[in-house]
């Protein structure tokens, strides 16, 4: 008889192409990732994987049977959904995905104000750039995500939830930080820290970069930051400059530390943040309640866009 457990193992096999980072993300022992797969492939009277000293790689019969498998698991989360809607209890799991900006500087609050409301509730925040939150929530790897820009897809569901202020940012003891007016010319001569190109902050500056007639290449670009926190790091640390979200630096040593520059011919720019949840997915009641309680402590808009 076929497992739930063996096959969440073997579709983490599959993904990952190896036992080992299976075992580890899974919490488990690689003898019982081998074992799962063992008696799957006894089950099923057919090998799954060809093992090889650096990866695991499906057999015809294993990329076939992986399709199965991941509508089996999916089957099982919606009866799981429909009938925990019975229950008066709000216990359970929610896994979330999130941009850097929202995923370290608004919704672990909000997660935290969640679970004391709901203790019962083990919640699972993943962050990335925008461009990934959406791919999983896309995936289903998570049910509902937070992003810097309006996704545009027909199979997602998008509400703004929050709104956010991008400026140039540099450090104070920075000789241009005590200029009280500078331009866009100015600023092409310092050093930029760039985002990554998944960001929605960078996606926002481009936009109005892109109506001004300029680039990044108009720009002096000596390092492309993987998240909000490595970019606001090498501002406050070097002689950089970086288009910042200001919610980022609300902590008062960064306040402290770094200037918002006035810039005569780019002012800051306001953009939104958005929820997002798949169009045709049934929210779990766990997810259901995050979502209630992120609107009744925001103001988030509980109507799609």
């Amino acid at each position: 008889m076929l497992d739930f457990r063996q096959l969440e193992t073997f579709i983490k096999v599959a993904e990952l192409k190896s036992f080992s980072k299976a075992a580890q993300e899974s919490f488990i022992t690689q003898p019982t990732v081998s074992e799962h797969i063992r008696q799957l492939e006894s089950e099923l009277n057919t090998k799954l994987f060809l093992r090889t000293k650096r990866e695991a790689l499906l057999t015809p019969a294993g990329r076939a049977f992986l399709k199965h498998a991941k509508k089996i698991l999916a089957l099982r989360r919606q009866v799981l959904l429909e009938m925990g809607q019975f229950s008066t209890t709000v216990e359970g799991e929610i896994t979330l995905g999130a941009s850097s900006i929202p995923g370290e500087y608004i919704l672990p609050q909000m997660i935290g104000s969640f679970h004391k409301n709901y203790p019962k509730v083990k919640a699972e925040l993943l962050i990335s750039d925008s461009k990934e939150a959406i791919e999983w929530v896309l995936e289903r790897k998570c049910e509902i995500g937070f992003v810097g820009f309006h996704p545009n897809h027909k199979l997602l569901e998008v509400s703004p939830f929050s709104s956010d202020t991008i400026a140039p940012v540099i450090r104070r003891s920075h000789p241009l930080a005590t200029q009280s007016v500078l331009t866009v010319r100015d600023l092409q001569t310092i050093p930029l820290v760039l985002r990554e190109p998944g960001s929605g902050t960078r996606r926002a500056v481009e936009r109005v970069l892109s109506e001004r007639g300029l680039s990044w290449k108009s720009f002096n670009v000596a390092l492309v930051a993987g998240s909000a926190t490595a970019a606001i790091n090498a501002v406050s640390t070097g002689s950089f400059f970086s288009f910042l979200s200001l919610k980022s630096i609300e902590n008062g040593s960064l306040e402290r530390d770094l200037k918002v520059l006035e810039v005569s011919d780019f002012p800051a720019l306001h953009r939104d943040f958005f929820m997002i949840r798949g169009k045709k997915d049934l929210l779990s009641p766990v997810a259901q309640h995050f979502i209630d309680h992120l609107i009744q402590n925001t103001g988030a808009s509980s109507s799609p866009l």
